[in-house]
């Protein structure tokens, strides 16, 4: 029987978060936190094909587990893995002890954060309802004062999408963050309260995003890197990477929750369809297959699409969250503004 490989594990080390963001597509995941047995198991599923893949500390917030993170770590160092070790975080939580283990241990670091404050604390709160930017900021000026380079990551709603142009010119004025990317709302959890970004909004605020960047760029000496312009460039190196951000559909990922269960997507956990296996039993390879089938099918449209070669391809979890049997326009949207700038 063919194992399947995976090149993307995703350890939820706990359900639980001390925010409550608008948004959230993680709320309703298990909230005990991850066993370091686990966690174990789980790297050792990963490793067995001998080749790289990426290990992502997720949550809710994943340092409220930190110390099944620090075994992790220990793990792949003691056993020589292939790994590639990144978290993402809201930051709250960041101490100059934190910040630099994760430095020393090659943890690359990715923070949470939807705009400037105005617009940050309209969507990401603190548990008691309050807006949650002071928190996040602090974290960011910790890794700073480590000399602790950092990306952000900003999800889009119709409630900030208007003002993203603001979010490159605080990123230059935090000064240690030299990486954006745009996640557009998940209509899982939370996300199904909110509301996308329209067509229209999206293209008009990327192609702010993009003028502003530039501006910037030329008064500071150095570049902020966008992620959806880097998959643009890697699409135009080689067009054979389409689909290659769906780990899930090319039967690549595994996201393992706090229980030790395991999904093909973080945006599906808990829905049965997604289901994959558990870090005792192993990954089910016909469950695998399934789902790589079942998302296959359902995004045949993109490859009708004349942008298909340097978009790449959508993401099936905003798209089945979305309710429609269409391509997700905002999506569509973020990528072919990304591909005109590139192009031009």
């Amino acid at each position: 029987m063919n194992i399947p490989k995976i090149k993307m594990l995703v350890l939820s080390l706990t359900g639980e978060c001390n925010f409550a963001c608008k948004y959230c597509y993680a709320s309703e995941h298990e909230s005990s936190m991850l066993k370091v047995d686990d966690a174990l198991k789980a790297v050792d599923l990963a490793a067995v094909s001998g080749e790289k893949f990426v290990i992502q500390f997720s949550g809710g917030e994943p340092l409220l587990n930190f110390e099944c993170l620090k075994a992790v770590v220990a793990y792949v160092q003691q056993k020589n893995l292939p790994a590639v070790l990144q978290i993402q975080t809201n930051g709250s939580l960041m101490t100059d002890e934190i910040a630099q283990y994760l430095f020393e241990n090659k943890v690359a670091i990715g923070v949470s954060l939807d705009g400037r404050p105005k617009v940050n604390d309209k969507l990401r709160l603190t548990k008691a309802g309050e807006g949650a930017t002071s928190a996040i900021l602090h974290g960011l000026e910790v890794l700073k004062r480590n000399n602790i380079a950092v990306g952000i990551t900003c999800v889009v709603t119709d409630e900030n999408v208007d003002e993203l142009a603001g979010i490159v010119e605080f990123v230059y004025f935090i000064g240690n963050i030299r990486r954006i990317g745009f996640d557009l709302l998940r209509g899982q959890g939370r996300g199904t309260d909110l509301q996308p970004p329209s067509e229209t909004a999206m293209r008009r605020a990327m192609e702010q995003v993009y003028e502003k960047s530039r501006q910037l760029a030329r008064l500071t000496g150095y570049k902020i890197h966008f992620a959806q312009q880097e998959r643009v460039k890697i699409l135009c190196a080689d067009y054979s990477h389409e689909f290659g951000h769906c780990y899930a559909m090319n039967g690549e990922a595994a996201f393992v929750d706090a229980k030790g269960d395991i999904y093909a997507c973080s945006s599906l956990v808990g829905n049965k369809d997604f289901y994959i296996g558990n870090v005792e039993t192993g990954l089910d390879n016909k469950l695998v297959n399934k789902v790589q089938e079942q998302i296959r099918t359902s995004m045949f449209f993109c490859k009708q699409c004349e942008d298909f070669k340097l978009c790449g391809g959508g993401c099936f979890a905003r798209w089945y969250g979305s309710g429609v049997k269409a391509p997700y326009p905002s999506e569509c949207a973020l990528k072919r503004v990304s591909i005109a700038q590139i192009k031009n």
